[in-house]
């Protein structure tokens, strides 16, 4: 062979190959993963009853309803386990929903009501908390949702994502309405 033909081989073996790089580059950006997003868009209060009696007995009932925003910005489908929010009034777990596993179609997104029956009598452990939280007119709660899934890029690469809401709510006492909530998103691959 002549040096010629080999210089003519050698650089069309260096061309290939990055042109295959270039590519993989390009198809590595549009299938990077992203963060699916798991979050409480608005809550609201509905069915309350309340009941005082002495000495010293309150009972207070009410369904929270949560509207959480599933998204999901990837080229590809998310398919995400059970789906678990945890209602948490003073460090104390007063309600839980679990929602079914689903699939997220490739950037697709679905809101969904998810509501929570809580007794807050039954959970909190000194009552005299509760009654003080009445008579400042609020109430704090703490929400904490979370989305664990996969996703499979070209059908061979899965990547598991794990997608975590916190939410901090105020109710107002007697209207129990929601007069604040501030939320943070985390993920973790």
């Amino acid at each position: 062979m002549s040096k010629r033909r080999i210089c003519c081989i050698v650089s069309a073996i260096i061309f290939v190959l990055f042109a295959i790089f270039i590519v993989a580059l390009i198809l590595a950006q549009v299938f990077k993963p992203k963060h699916p997003i798991l979050q409480t868009v608005s809550s609201t209060v509905d069915g309350i009853s309340t009941n005082i009696s002495l000495p010293y007995e309150v009972q207070l009932n009410f369904t929270l309803t949560l509207q959480m925003l599933l998204k999901n910005p990837n080229v590809a489908d998310f398919e995400y386990k059970t789906v678990e929010n945890l209602v948490y009034y003073r460090d104390t777990l007063v309600g839980n929903l679990t929602l079914p596993s689903s699939t997220l179609p490739a950037k697709g997104s679905v809101l969904l009501a998810c509501p929570l029956f809580l007794q807050l009598d039954k959970f909190v452990a000194n009552l005299g908390d509760i009654v003080q939280d009445v008579l400042h007119g609020k109430i704090v709660m703490e929400t904490k949702a979370r989305m664990p899934g996969k996703i499979t890029l070209l059908g061979i690469f899965k990547i598991h994502l794990d997608s975590i809401s916190h939410c901090n709510l105020v109710l107002g006492f007697p209207s129990m309405e929601v007069v604040d909530q501030v939320c943070d998103l985390s993920t973790k691959l």
